[in-house]
C-alpha cells in the first residue's frame, strides 16, 4: 500500500494536497478571477428542517432518528450552510460544503474554495460498544476543496479536511463524482460515488481502542488502526420544488469501511445505509 501511504501522508500538508489536485486542471485552463458581477446579485437563503435515519457512528450496529435544521445563505462567493442547506440554493452541480465557505479562484471549469466548520467530535453515551472509550472532542476544522466540471452534469471534488484545534480528529481527504440531471423543470436527480482516505490520528480517534482502557473500562481489545483508506460510498439523492419557494429534497446514501476502520474492533456493522426526508422554503434573488 505504498502510494496509499503516500496520499495519506499529505492530509497533514494542505497546501501541498491542493497543488497535486490542482495542478493537471490549471495546466489545460486559464486563470481567471470570480467575475465582480458574481458579487453583486444580492443574496440566497434557504430555511427548513430533514429527517435523517442512519447508523450512530459508521460502524455501529445501533441506528438513529433525528430531526435537523437546513440552513442555507449565499452572498456573492461565500456561502452558509448546515444539514445541506447550500445545495438547495440553486439547481446546480455545486454541493456546497457545510459551514462558512469562500470561493477563491476559477479556471474556467476548475473552482478552488476554502472554508470553516465545526465538528462535533463523539462521545459514548447512546452506543453501547462505545461506553468506556475516552470521547473524542469537538473541534474547528478547516477545509480546502478543489472542484471540477465536466461537460453534460459530471463533477469531480476532493475535499481535505484538517482538525485546525489538535484535538484528536486529525485529517480527512474525501474525493467523489456527482452526476446530476433534471428529469423535469421542477425536479433534479444526482447519483454520487467515491471515497475517503484518513490519517493515523484520525483513525486512532475513531476506529481505535487505546490500550490504557483495553480490558479496564471496556470490554473491547486495544486497537491501534494506520492511515488509509477510511471508507467508499454511493448515494442518490433528489430535490424538486413544489411551489415557487418551497422544495423538498431526500436520498440514500450506502457506505462500507474498508482498511485498517472495517477491522476495527467498533465496526459491528461495517456496511451501512442512511436515509433522509425533507422540506425547505427558499428566497429571493
Amino acid at each position: 500500500m505504498p502510494c496509499m501511504n503516500l496520499l495519506v501522508s499529505y492530509c497533514a500538508r494542505p497546501v501541498a494536497v491542493a497543488l497535486l489536485l490542482a495542478s493537471p486542471l490549471v495546466a489545460a485552463a486559464q486563470l481567471r478571477p470570480v467575475p465582480a458581477q458574481e458579487t453583486e446579485k444580492g443574496f440566497t437563503w434557504a430555511l427548513g428542517a430533514y429527517v435523517a435515519n442512519g447508523p450512530s457512528y459508521p460502524g455501529s450496529a445501533e441506528r438513529s432518528t433525528g430531526v435537523r435544521p437546513v440552513i442555507g445563505l449565499e452572498v456573492g462567493r461565500y456561502t452558509i450552510s448546515s444539514g445541506g442547506g447550500g445545495s438547495l440554493l440553486d439547481f446546480d452541480l455545486d454541493a456546497r460544503d457545510s459551514g462558512v465557505t469562500a470561493r477563491l479562484f476559477e479556471w474556467d471549469h476548475f473552482r478552488l474554495s476554502a472554508g470553516l466548520r465545526l465538528d462535533g467530535g463523539r462521545k459514548g453515551e447512546g452506543d453501547a460498544i462505545l461506553s468506556g472509550l475516552p470521547d473524542v472532542k469537538r473541534t474547528l476544522r478547516g477545509r480546502l476543496s478543489a472542484i471540477y466540471d465536466f461537460p453534460e452534469h459530471l463533477s469531480l471534488r476532493s475535499t481535505l479536511n484538517q482538525d485546525l484545534l489538535s484535538h484528536g480528529g486529525g485529517a480527512t481527504l474525501q474525493t467523489s463524482a456527482r452526476y446530476e440531471f433534471r428529469i423535469s423543470d421542477r425536479t433534479e436527480i444526482s447519483i454520487g460515488a467515491g471515497f475517503t482516505l484518513a490519517d493515523a490520528t484520525y483513525m486512532r480517534s475513531f476506529m481505535g481502542v487505546p490500550a490504557g482502557v483495553a480490558g479496564v473500562t471496556t470490554a473491547l481489545p486495544a486497537y491501534q488502526p494506520g492511515g488509509g483508506m477510511h471508507s467508499t460510498d454511493v448515494g442518490l439523492e433528489i430535490k424538486t420544488a413544489v411551489a415557487d419557494r418551497w422544495v423538498v429534497f431526500g436520498g440514500v446514501r450506502y457506505q462500507q469501511l474498508r482498511g485498517d476502520a472495517r477491522r476495527s474492533p467498533l465496526a459491528v456493522k461495517p456496511d451501512s445505509y442512511g436515509v433522509s426526508l425533507g422540506l425547505a422554503y427558499r428566497c429571493c434573488r
